[in-house]
């Protein structure tokens, strides 16, 4: 069994829509769900329990240190079996991501304006998900479900998940 851990259903949406093809094999779950502190304690958990008979592989936002960030999951993973958002370089976080690949329109841009107004750091999170409910009437989870992740910021990230399964 493969074992995949990511912070929320934004990121188990995401690689759902990359392991389409697996979609009707059993051979993989999601754990963690709850944020990056459950996907820390889920590793720490397996580290100290070595459940060698599985692999896992975990998913992580970067947030403001990709550095801290790889130094953390390298102590708790045996191999490089992990990915962090956005691309495995830089600081940020999925949204930062999808936020990339979204060409500039009236909402982003009014978002944008907001910020500004109110003088507030509001997260991707939050742009994103105005983006995907005003734009396209969806949840993101529904948004991500049926997005191309054929385009090359995705690359890295499908490589190592089609990886696992060989």
């Amino acid at each position: 069994m493969i074992y995949i851990v990511v912070e929320g259903q934004t990121d188990k949406a995401l690689v759902k829509n990359i392991l389409s093809d697996k979609k009707e094999q059993q051979d993989y779950k999601f754990l963690g769900l709850k944020g990056d502190s459950s996907v820390f304690k889920v590793l720490k958990n397996l580290r100290e329990n070595d459940f060698s008979q599985n692999s896992y592989f975990a998913i992580v936002d970067a947030d403001k240190s990709f550095t801290q960030r790889d130094i953390e999951l390298a102590k708790l993973m045996k191999e490089d079996n992990y990915y962090i958002f956005p691309n495995h370089k830089d600081n940020g976080d999925l949204e930062t991501l999808l936020l990339s690949n979204i060409s500039e329109n009236k909402i982003i841009k009014c978002f944008d304006k907001y910020k500004k107004c109110v003088e507030k750091d509001i997260d991707n999170k939050a742009k994103f998900y105005a983006y995907t409910t005003l734009e396209h009437n969806k949840k993101p989870e529904e948004y991500i479900e049926t997005l191309d992740t054929s385009v090359s910021d995705f690359t890295k990230l499908k490589q190592k998940l089609q990886n696992l399964f060989n």
